[in-house]
């Protein structure tokens, strides 16, 4: 028998997890369940992965690293900030609805966390890592622009994640297409309308009632 490392069953453990949830639910995920997916016996979860919540934990990091992988190519030196922002928006957005069976099992994840006294920081650490995520994203965007936020990056973070959430739960419900990107596009919008032009020493400098060349002849 060929040895496989460790971190290669990680990763097919993490894959099959996504498999069972997406088809039968977070309930029905056990790790049992889990390995008879992956073709691992009990024993080998275990050598892997300290519970079952490290492994979702692990889940939750990479689905969130590959998603800002994803939306990292928009943030380019010269890049326009609605455009960008609409096409992060939009890449995240449909990688969701493509696989809804695997979306469902993220969001009973996160509900399941949240119910759970004892799993509660699971939930808590999932949306602290999404904020920062789109955090990381934002602050890329105003550097490759040469912008500043006209709020807090933190509160925009949360915006965004919060207007993500609402959207892709709803295509869920009824599947219109059309009309979520249609709110993606208006909603970028609004965001490149935040961007503002940084402030200079010579903004400072001069009064905002006068022109630089009056601030000149004083």
């Amino acid at each position: 028998m060929s040895y496989v490392s460790v971190e290669q069953r990680r990763t097919d453990l993490i894959a099959a997890a996504i498999r069972v949830m997406s088809e039968a639910g977070l309930a029905a995920t056990s790790t049992r369940a889990i390995c008879a997916e992956a073709g691992m016996p009990q024993s080998v979860f275990h050598y892997c992965f300290a519970s079952k919540d490290d492994l979702l934990r692990e889940l939750t990091r990479q689905v969130i690293a590959t998603q800002l992988d994803r939306v990292a190519g928009y943030a380019i030196p010269g890049a326009d900030v609605e455009d960008a922002v609409r096409a992060a928006l939009v890449t995240i957005w449909r990688h969701a609805v493509a696989e809804p069976g695997r979306q469902l099992a993220l969001n009973e994840l996160t509900v399941a966390a949240v119910r759970a006294a004892d799993r509660s920081d699971l939930a808590a650490w999932q949306y602290r890592s999404y904020y920062e995520a789109a955090g990381t994203f934002l602050n890329r965007i105003a550097e490759a622009a040469e912008i500043e936020w006209g709020v807090p990056v933190p509160v925009l973070s949360r915006l965004i994640i919060s207007s993500l959430d609402g959207l892709i739960l709803g295509h869920l419900v009824d599947k219109r297409t059309e009309s979520a990107e249609a709110a993606i596009g208006a909603f970028a919008k609004m965001i490149a309308g935040l961007a503002v032009a940084p402030v200079t020493v010579s903004d400072i400098s001069t009064p905002r009632h006068e022109h630089p060349a009056q601030a000149s002849n004083r």
